[in-house]
């Protein structure tokens, strides 16, 4: 009688004791998962500048690519680009048609090192306004390198940044600074032919290129970029002086 008592209430509290681990578990994994869940949507509603260039260009077609790139990069770039305003230089899709050799992989989107450089040459950390614009010499930007501004020698001339026309009209961003509309990429041709190499696979018409080569791009390379580039902007104005001249009397 007393052994099957004793049985009986040995079952009893291992039951117990089951029970309660298992609701302890359940309740601590609910627990977790209830801050992971309050991390993300903290992350989330944290504006940075990247989302936030990102929805105030989702209108503008012609910067379609600027933001794709910029996209691409973005855990890359929000590593750097700390703080709570910023200037942003945006190139229009043909500002990048320009610096693109043809018939090749985009570099920017393969090449992630290309990316970070260049863009980060686009940034200031904090909002100029055009003042700051119209009164300085140059920007430092947040790669640390400075870009120069300059101004056409007519009183209401245009205002250059690297040789790029600024938009003096800025689209603003909701808390984190301005956007500036440029019609230059701050690239050099050596970033791009860099670039480049380091994604040997990448065919041309002639072959693929070689990255052992110490110099320049094969010449024709170059060559087939200047050329096509050329025919394009002919193109252009043959279309704008058709345009023209079917509109006179």
């Amino acid at each position: 009688m007393f052994a099957s008592i004793t049985s009986f209430t040995s079952y009893c509290c291992t039951s117990r004791t089951e029970r309660f681990n298992a609701v302890f578990l359940l309740l601590l994994a609910l627990g977790l998962f209830q801050s992971f869940a309050m991390e993300v949507d903290a992350q989330q509603a944290t504006p940075n500048v990247i989302s936030e260039i990102r929805e105030a260009l989702s209108g503008h077609k012609e910067l379609s690519r600027v933001v794709n790139y910029l996209n691409l990069g973005e855990k890359e770039f929000l590593k750097i680009l700390t703080g709570t305003q910023f200037t942003f230089f945006a190139p229009t899709n043909w500002a990048f048609v320009r610096v693109m050799p043809m018939d090749i992989a985009d570099p920017f989107f393969v090449d992630s090192k290309l990316r970070q450089d260049v863009f980060l040459h686009h940034f200031v950390q904090g909002s100029v306004s055009k003042d700051n614009l119209l009164n300085n010499s140059e920007l430092m930007m947040a790669d640390q390198k400075p870009s120069t501004l300059t101004r056409d020698s007519k009183a209401d001339g245009p205002i250059l940044i690297n040789k790029a026309n600024i938009n003096l009209e800025p689209v603003f961003l909701p808390t984190m600074g301005v956007i500036y509309i440029v019609d230059r990429v701050f690239a050099t041709n050596q970033q791009i032919e860099e670039a480049i190499r380091r994604h040997p696979a990448v065919e041309t018409p002639w072959g693929p290129i070689d990255p052992s080569q110490q110099g320049n791009v094969n010449n024709q390379d170059v060559e087939s970029q200047t050329v096509v580039v050329d025919l394009v902007a002919e193109f252009l104005r043959e279309q704008d002086a058709a345009a023209a001249a079917g509109q006179q009397p």
